[in-house]
């Protein structure tokens, strides 16, 4: 009984602080998600599929902040919470809370900027913002005791083991790259060439299309230059290629590809010869053009081409000496062609 009073009438400085454990696991959860984010960047893979919620914000204009990648930020922000963890003494305790409160501070900002301004959900970016939110508070909040925690070497190895974990996972995802360098296309005319890659049955393909067309209409300097590449898992995506050919031989290609990438109907036959019409195709050199597998060449040199420049999936934009590979919001596509003025 004398050993279990000793025990619990140990001084608060013996025990550990339920804040501090809180604090210390937002951190490791915070880490571990920044570093996912992180990993194309590091690895050139990561784990926002093309047009999801974690993608849009990904490439929308609030994924760096003066041009730093918010993810780095991310990592270092929750490496200093966690030393904060470690740390003893009065001057971590009150820096703790200073941190605590610009943490809580942020998490609720970057809430708020997916749910009103990008209108997507990041699942990673979620879990970073509810890890500052609630490892703020801890530290916020966190009683003036000196307190017993993990042995700093214990704390360390479990960050390092945070951002390692994600960063080794992503080897195994697919191929994902913003702003990989390539060779800069000529100028047509005085003009900048922006190459699309797509297929027009590609979800994500319209998206970003409908993107750029947006962004595209305050550039004038800008050419739209598209190459084909239907993927065999779209039922529609080789005949509404050949639509798409068959109208450019009637100058009318980008009305007619504005018309199927807007829509919300499968490019189906059917649905192709009504766009057009709508556009004003003349129907008999149309029809005529889609059976005599002229258009079939060209898409197959853009195939050829996509498979020579190494398009490793849709959409692909080139725009002068960069890549882009993935979905773009209206956020991103504007964001994409800032840094080519």
């Amino acid at each position: 009984m004398a050993a279990r009073s000793n025990v619990l009438d140990a001084p608060m400085a013996e025990r550990i602080q339920p804040s501090r454990l809180v604090a210390a696991g937002s951190a490791l959860v915070g880490l571990a998600a920044s570093a996912a984010l992180l990993a194309p960047y590091i690895v050139r893979r990561g784990f926002c599929g093309a047009g999801g919620g974690c993608d849009r914000v990904a490439h929308s204009a609030y994924s760096t902040l003066l041009g730093v990648p918010r993810s780095l930020i991310g990592v270092v922000a929750f490496a200093v919470l966690l030393f904060v963890v470690i740390a003893r003494g009065e001057v971590a305790r009150r820096v703790g809370r200073l941190l605590g409160f610009a943490f809580i501070v942020e998490g609720f900002h970057l809430l708020a900027l997916q749910a009103f301004v990008i209108h997507a959900w990041c699942p990673f970016c979620v879990a970073i913002d509810i890890a500052s939110i609630v490892g703020g508070g801890a530290l916020l909040f966190e009683r003036a005791h000196e307190r017993r925690w993990l042995r700093p070497g214990i704390a360390s190895l479990a960050g390092v083991a945070a951002v390692a974990t994600p960063l080794v996972l992503a080897l195994s995802q697919p191929r994902v790259v913003s702003g990989e360098p390539i060779a800069a296309l000529p100028k047509r005319e005085g003009k900048i060439v922006l190459r699309e890659f797509v297929d027009l049955e590609c979800p994500y393909c319209r998206m970003t299309h409908v993107a750029l067309k947006k962004a595209l209409a305050a550039r004038p300097d800008v050419v739209i230059e598209r190459r084909h590449v239907p993927l065999a898992m779209h039922e529609h995506a080789e005949p509404a290629a050949v639509a798409a050919c068959c109208a450019g031989e009637q100058e009318k290609e980008e009305a007619f590809v504005d018309a199927v990438m807007t829509s919300e109907v499968e490019p189906t036959p059917d649905f192709c010869r009504k766009v057009a019409t709508t556009v004003g195709l003349d129907l008999a050199k149309f029809d005529e053009c889609t059976k005599s597998g002229r258009a079939k060449k060209r898409i197959d040199d853009d195939k050829a081409l996509a498979t020579a420049t190494k398009v490793p999936g849709l959409p692909t934009i080139d725009l002068d000496g960069e890549r882009h590979i993935g979905a773009l919001d209206e956020a991103g596509a504007a964001a994409f062609l800032s840094r080519h003025p």
